[in-house]
C-alpha cells in the first residue's frame, strides 16, 4: 500500500494512525498512537512519489540506523522502524512546537535567541560527531523547536558514518556515496556541492548558514535557479551579517564567519568548539550586561585646550588626551569613547552635555595646557554629562620632566572617582612612557598629531617628526614604528615609489621590532608592509594577528588585516574585520573609507556608499574618501553621481588616482575626450614625478584600451605598486578575467583567479 493511501484510523503493526501533521523532503509525518505502550509517537513515511523507490527506503531506514544510535535532548529519538504491508516507516518522539524556519520567516532573530539556539544545534552535532555522524542536511526545517525553546534536531536522513566509525557500512549505499552532491542546495558547504569527501566541519558550514539567517533574516546564499545558488555557495562570499544586522556583537559576527569559510581548514574546527566559542560569547554578552545593570561608568576624553601664548602646542594637548586615553582604556569596567570620535566632538565645538549624548559618556574630562619653556600648567577636570556638575578638578604647575606623572596621576584621579579597580596592586604606572627622553616623546607627539590627519602636507610633516624623534632617542621604538607606518602610507597614496619607500619602511619596522618584540604597533607595521609592498600574504596576515592579539583594540589592524582579506577575495571575513574597525573608532574617516572599499568589492554595494558617505562627512577634505564614494555609485549604476564624487576628489588634491578616477567616470559617461585629456595630464606629469601605473591601467581600461591596460598593470606588478593589490578583487578589473596575460598576472601574484 503506498503511503498516499494511509488512512485516519488505520493500524499499522502496532501503531494506529490518528491525522497527519506535516510533510517535507522525502516524508510524510502522521501522529500515531503506539498501543504497546499507550503513547502518542510521530510516524514519518515515504512520500508518496518515493514510496516504491528501493534508495528512498534505504535512506529512511538509515535515518533510524543513524538518529537511534544517538541519545541526546537536542536530538529526536528514534523509537521503532518497521513495515507493514509493503509501507516502511519510522516511530519516533512527538515533538510539540515548530521548524526554525518558521520562526525566522524572514526577520531577523535577537542575538540572544540566536545565540542560545546555536548553542543547543552546537551541542546536538558534538554528540552526533561525537558517534561518528555526520548529519549533511543540516537547515531550519530540520529543527523543530519546543513552545520551552528546546531545540531537536531531525531528519538524518542523510547522515554518513565518519571515516574510522565503528560501522563504516552505513555510509557504503549508492545513493550517498563521495562524489555525490547530496543535502539541501542552499545549505551544503562548497565541498558537498563538488560532490567531494566531506567530515563533520561540513554541518559546521551548515549551522554557520543557520545563525546568519538567524542574524538577518535572509540566507547567505539565495538565487532564482539552481546554478546561481552553486556559483555563490562555490566562489561568492555573503556581506557579513552585521551588515546586515548592525547591533549584532562583533565577536558573534565573526564566529559566523568563521563557520562560513569556503576552504575547511579556515572554519571552526569542530562542533565542540564551536560550541565552546559560543558559550564564551554568552558568558562576556551576559557579564557585560550585568556590569552595564550595576554601573554607568564611561568616559570621553576630549583634546585639551592650548593656552600657550603661540598657540603652537595643539599636537601636545592632542597627544596629553591620548595618553589619558590609553592609560583608562586598559581598566576594567570602564568604557571609554575613541580618541577619533572625542577629537571630532571637540572640533565641532559641542558643549559637554553634547558630546556625553554624541559618544555615549556619562562623564567627560576636559582641560587646558600652558606650556612656556620648560614649564607646564595643565589644568584637568571632569564633568558629569546629566547635571553638569564638576565631580573633580585638579591644576599641575610642573616642570615638562614630570609629564608621565601627570597623565598618571590624572588617570589614577578619574579611576578613584569612577570608582574604577586598578588592576595592578603594585601601583605599576598606568601610563608606560616609551621613552625618557622629553625633546624625542614631544616630537613623537607631533608625529601622531600630523600622521593622523593623513593627507600629503601632513604626511611629510609626519614623517620629518618621527625622523627627529628617533634621532632624539635611538632606542625609542613607537618613533621607528611610526616613521615605518608613513613610508607605507607614502607608497600606498603613490606619493613616493615602493621600491624607494620598501627599505626605509622595513629597516624602521625592524628595528622597532628588535628594540620592543611585545609592540603591537611594530607588528602592524610589518604587517602594512609585507601586504602593500611585498605582496607577502601569509606574512601579513600573521604579523596582523600578532598585533591584534597584543593589542585586540588596535583599530587599524584590524582595518588593514581586512583589505588584505579583501584582497584574497575571502569576502565576509574582510567586511567582518573592517566593520570591527569601525566599531573600535566609529567617527573615523580613515577606516570609513577603507570599510568603504572593502564592501565594494565584496559586492555590497549599499553598504559600501553608506561608509564612503560616512568618511566624506567625518573629512570632507579627504579626497580618497570621495574616490571610494565614486567607486560605490558607479557599482550601483549612478555613473552622474559617480562623476561628480570623483571630481570632488580631485577638488581636494590633483592626484594622479583622483585625476585617474574623473578620467574613468568620463569615460564611462561617454565624454571620451574629456578622459583622453586627463590621461595626457597623467602622461605628462609622469614625466616630473612618480605616478603609479594602476593609474594609466585603469583610465586606459575604460576607454576600451585593454592591451595598454594590461601593459600597465604588468609593469604595476613589476615595480610592486601598493595598488596593485586590488586587481583580483575590485569588480572593475572583471572585464580582463578572460585575458590570458591578466590570468598570469594573478598567478604571478599569488592572488585568486576565479571569477567574480
Amino acid at each position: 500500500m503506498p503511503s498516499g493511501d494511509i488512512l485516519i484510523g488505520q493500524t499499522l503493526g502496532h501503531y494506529r494512525v490518528i491525522d497527519r501533521i506535516g510533510s517535507g523532503g522525502m516524508g510524510v509525518v502522521y501522529r500515531a498512537e503506539d498501543l504497546h505502550l499507550g503513547r502518542t509517537v510521530a510516524l514519518k513515511f515515504l512520500s508518496p512519489a518515493l514510496a516504491g523507490d528501493a534508495q528512498a527506503v534505504e535512506r529512511l531506514q538509515r535515518e533510524a540506523r543513524a538518529a537511534s544510535a544517538l541519545s541526546h535532548p537536542g536530538i529526536c529519538t528514534i523509537h521503532d522502524v518497521g513495515s507493514d504491508a509493503g509501507v516502511h516507516f519510522i516511530a519516533m518522539e512527538l515533538i510539540q512546537g515548530d521548524t526554525l524556519a518558521a520562526r525566522i520567516a524572514g526577520r531577523p532573530m535577537p542575538v540572544a535567541e540566536v545565540i542560545d539556539i546555536a548553542t543547543q544545534i552546537a551541542d546536538a552535532l558534538d554528540a552526533a560527531h561525537g558517534a561518528g555522524i555526520i548529519h549533511r542536511d543540516l537547515k531550519p526545517a530540520n529543527v523543530l523547536l519546543t513552545p520551552r525553546g528546546q531545540v531537536k534536531v531531525l531528519d538524518f536522513g542523510l547522515a554518513k558514518q565518519m571515516p574510522g566509525a565503528a560501522d563504516e557500512t552505513v555510509a557504503a549505499a549508492t545513493l550517498t556515496a563521495d562524489g555525490t552532491a547530496v543535502g539541501t542546495l542552499a545549505y551544503m558547504s562548497p565541498e558537498q556541492a563538488r560532490g567531494e569527501p566531506i567530515d563533520a566541519r561540513s554541518d559546521i558550514f551548515a549551522l554557520g548558514l543557520i545563525m546568519y539567517e538567524m542574524a538577518t533574516g535572509r540566507p547567505p546564499f539565495a538565487g532564482p535557479t539552481s546554478a546561481l545558488i552553486f556559483d555563490a555557495i562555490l566562489n561568492r562570499d555573503p556581506s557579513p551579517p552585521s551588515s546586515a544586522a548592525p547591533g549584532l556583537p562583533s565577536e558573534l559576527n565573526v564566529l559566523i564567519v568563521r563557520a562560513m569559510a569556503k576552504e575547511r581548514s579556515r572554519r571552526v574546527p569542530s562542533a565542540s568548539e564551536l560550541l565552546s566559542e559560543l558559550r564564551g560569547i554568552k558568558r562576556q554578552l551576559e557579564s557585560g550586561a550585568a556590569r552595564a545593570a550595576r554601573s554607568t561608568r564611561s568616559i570621553a576624553v576630549i583634546p585639551f585646550t592650548d593656552l600657550s601664548q603661540a598657540r603652537d602646542q595643539q599636537y601636545f594637548c592632542e597627544g596629553m588626551a591620548d595618553e589619558i586615553i590609553t592609560a583608562l582604556s586598559g581598566l576594567e569596567g570602564l568604557r571609554v569613547a575613541s580618541r577619533t570620535s572625542a577629537v571630532r566632538a571637540h572640533e565641532k565645538g559641542l558643549d559637554i552635555g553634547e558630546i556625553g549624548r554624541a559618544l555615549n559618556a556619562q562623564v567627560v574630562l576636559e582641560g587646558t595646557v600652558r606650556k612656556a619653556g620648560n614649564r607646564l600648567r595643565i589644568s584637568a577636570q571632569l564633568t558629569s554629562v546629566d547635571d553638569g556638575f564638576q565631580l573633580w578638578g585638579e591644576r599641575y604647575d610642573r616642570d615638562m620632566d614630570d609629564v608621565f606623572a601627570i597623565q598618571d596621576e590624572i588617570a589614577r584621579a578619574i579611576a578613584a572617582q569612577l570608582k574604577v579597580k586598578l588592576l595592578d596592586a603594585a601601583q605599576a604606572p598606568l601610563v608606560r612612557p616609551g621613552t625618557s627622553n622629553l625633546e624625542a616623546y614631544n616630537l613623537y607627539l607631533k608625529g601622531r598629531y600630523h600622521w593622523q590627519r593623513r593627507n600629503h602636507v601632513h604626511l611629510r610633516l609626519a614623517l620629518d617628526a618621527f625622523a627627529q624623534a628617533a634621532d632624539a632617542d635611538p632606542d625609542y621604538a613607537l618613533a621607528h614604528s611610526g616613521l615605518a607606518d608613513v613610508y607605507t602610507v607614502m607608497a600606498i597614496y603613490s606619493v613616493r615609489p615602493t621600491s624607494e619607500m620598501l627599505p626605509k619602511a622595513q629597516a624602521a619596522a625592524e628595528r622597532a621590532l628588535m628594540l620592543d618584540p611585545e609592540l603591537p604597533e611594530a607588528h602592524h607595521s610589518i604587517g602594512a608592509i609585507r601586504f602593500w609592498m611585498q605582496f607577502d600574504w601569509s606574512g601579513a596576515e600573521s604579523a596582523y594577528a600578532r598585533a591584534l592579539e597584543l593589542n585586540p583594540r588596535l583599530a587599524l589592524a584590524h582595518a588593514y588585516r581586512g583589505v588584505l582579506l579583501g584582497a584574497l577575495c575571502r569576502r565576509a571575513e574582510s567586511c567582518a574585520a573592517t566593520l570591527r574597525a569601525c566599531e573600535l573608532e566609529p567617527h573615523s574617516a580613515v577606516v570609513a573609507y577603507i570599510a568603504a572599499s572593502v564592501h565594494y568589492w565584496a559586492g555590497d554595494v549599499a553598504a559600501s556608499a553608506r561608509l564612503a558617505e560616512r568618511a566624506v562627512e567625518f573629512d570632507p577634505e579627504a579626497g580618497i574618501a570621495h574616490w571610494a564614494l565614486a567607486s560605490a555609485r558607479w557599482a550601483a549604476g549612478d555613473l552622474a553621481g559617480s562623476a561628480e564624487a570623483a571630481a570632488r576628489a580631485v577638488g581636494t588634491a590633483r592626484a594622479p588616482l583622483f585625476v585617474a578616477s574623473l578620467g574613468v567616470a568620463h569615460a564611462r559617461r561617454g565624454r571620451t575626450a574629456d578622459a583622453e585629456a586627463l590621461l595626457a595630464e597623467l602622461l605628462a606629469r609622469a614625466a616630473r614625478e612618480y605616478i603609479t601605473p594602476v593609474a594609466f591601467a585603469e583610465l586606459y581600461l575604460s576607454l576600451g584600451r585593454v592591451d595598454e591596460a594590461l601593459e600597465w598593470l604588468e609593469r604595476g606588478c613589476e615595480d610592486r605598486s601598493c595598488f596593485m593589490i586590488r586587481v583580483a578583487a575590485a569588480p572593475e578589473w572583471r572585464a580582463l578575467r578572460a585575458e590570458p596575460r591578466f590570468i598570469a598576472l594573478l598567478e604571478r601574484m599569488s592572488l585568486p583567479a576565479s571569477p567574480l
